[in-house]
């Protein structure tokens, strides 16, 4: 296994060469995360490390909001949240857009809605170049056979673990030793709070809170009375 810091610059082309064959480990600044390829190959490889419970679905890592966009009904989506700047001073959450249909299920689609992680900085860089590696890809079924290049995103954890996401570094080593993972990027931040992000969600009418996590006080104050607990 490689472990390389996400600020050294060969950071991004071994993620990018590594992603493309297996899964890779990279610490968030509150997480420690695995991150696939946006394929149902990818999907099955993350389904065999974390020893997959049925009705998990997996988050993608978003690089490009346009893209992201493109795939959401947009009559679902509140006016003031139908371009890419209403949702860029939300980094550090998962927001949760309809992408399809109720009744549509995949590894990455629940009841027609899919999750993404917004992060900024390094991360988000890393997310962009891995994202636009997988351009020549062609349309998925995991996205319910329309085109999206974003890696898929996951707690790096056995699924349905009772100690939840890992968020020390130690437990994060000995994770991916024991999975056989071949790259682990890591990073320098130390925030206050750990753990799983926010996911919040957009709907038509509301704006809804799917899970509690670091930072959501500041997000609820930044979307005001918009918020729907």
């Amino acid at each position: 296994m490689q472990i390389i810091n996400i600020s050294n610059q060969k950071a991004i082309t071994l993620a990018i060469k590594e992603i493309h064959q297996q899964p890779i480990l990279v610490q968030f600044p509150t997480v420690f995360a695995l991150m696939a390829a946006p394929t149902l190959k990818g999907a099955k490889q993350l389904d065999a490390i974390k020893e997959r419970k049925s009705g998990k679905n997996y988050g993608s890592a978003i690089g490009s909001l346009n893209n992201f966009l493109e795939l959401a009904v947009k009559e679902e989506l509140p006016e003031q949240f139908c371009t890419p700047a209403a949702f860029r001073h939300l980094k550090g959450s998962f927001i949760r857009l309809r992408f399809c249909d109720h009744n549509f299920q995949s590894h990455t689609i629940c009841n027609g809605t899919h999750q993404g992680i917004l992060l900024g900085g390094a991360h988000h860089k890393l997310f962009q170049e891995i994202e636009r590696s997988f351009e020549e890809y062609t349309p998925d079924e995991i996205w319910n056979h329309r085109k999206y290049c974003a890696p898929l995103c996951t707690s790096a954890n056995i699924s349905g673990d009772p100690d939840g996401s890992i968020v020390t570094y130690d437990k994060a080593l000995a994770f991916a030793k024991e999975r056989g993972i071949g790259l682990f990027i890591t990073c320098n931040k130390r925030p206050k709070e750990l753990g799983s992000y926010p996911i919040l969600g957009f709907e038509h009418k509301k704006i809804a809170i799917h899970r509690v996590g670091p930072g959501l006080s500041v997000f609820k104050a930044r979307l005001g009375m918009d918020v729907a607990g």
